[in-house]
């Protein structure tokens, strides 16, 4: 009778729909692509237990002790690089989108029009994130949540304070996301002038390296088998 009536309870708890306010600050707080899955955990429940399984109570422990560390590592650090990659294809279709949008409100079109017509013609990932948020826009929420939480992503932050700086100071929202395009794209000239220098630091040393014994091979050692060759044959 318990069991039935805490499954009764259950049911009758599932079948109420979730408040307004719920769903608008899950939709506000999750972004599309999140992954619920997390790599880095499985790894750390399944390779102790794989361990287990495979060799037993003692050596299971043993190698589940070295093991884990490593493949938590190892997972985290594919994990890091996919992420970086994912960012750097954010940062360079960013300055792009943001002409379109400039395009799409100077059209006179409202801000959640402009991000999910700039979506359908921005490929993913950018696509994607602009179309999650012309949807936030798109269901009544409040602006300024959704300005303030776009503003604290890591890539997306500038677009999120161009429309939060042009809420609160009136300023024409297409002039701020145009200068903001603007200021991105002198930051990637930059970026790339930096990688440029970088690379010329670093490549001096391997050819440093490949001249150096050539120089002194072709340069040097024949000089000295000269000179000693001379002090050999007055000393003679």
């Amino acid at each position: 009778m318990t069991l039935a009536a805490v499954a009764a309870g259950l049911s009758v708890w599932c079948a109420m729909p979730s408040r307004a306010d719920r769903r608008c600050r899950t939709l506000f707080t999750h972004r599309r692509g999140d992954a619920a899955f997390d790599p880095v955990l499985a790894v750390t429940v399944l390779v102790p237990l794989a361990a287990l399984v495979m060799l037993g109570p003692v050596m299971g422990v043993l190698v589940a002790v070295v093991a884990t560390p490593a493949a938590r590592h190892v997972v985290g650090a594919m994990e890091s690089a996919a992420s970086r990659r994912r960012a750097a294809r954010l940062s360079d279709q960013l300055p792009t989108a943001l002409d379109l949008m400039v395009a799409t409100l100077d059209a006179g079109r409202p801000p959640a029009d402009a991000f999910a017509l700039v979506a359908e013609v921005t490929p993913a990932p950018l696509g994607d994130e602009l179309a999650l948020v012309g949807a936030q826009l798109a269901v009544g929420g409040d602006p300024h949540a959704v300005w303030a939480h776009l503003a604290g992503d890591p890539v997306l932050g500038p677009l999120g304070r161009a429309f939060r700086r042009a809420a609160t100071s009136g300023m024409p929202v297409a002039r701020v996301v145009s200068s903001v395009a603007d200021e991105m794209r002198r930051e990637r000239r930059a970026a790339r002038r930096e990688r440029s220098r970088r690379v010329g630091v670093r490549t001096a040393a391997p050819l440093g390296a490949c001249f150096l014994p050539a120089f002194f091979l072709v340069g040097i050692v024949p000089t000295i088998v000269g000179v000693v060759g001379g002090l050999s044959l007055g000393l003679g």
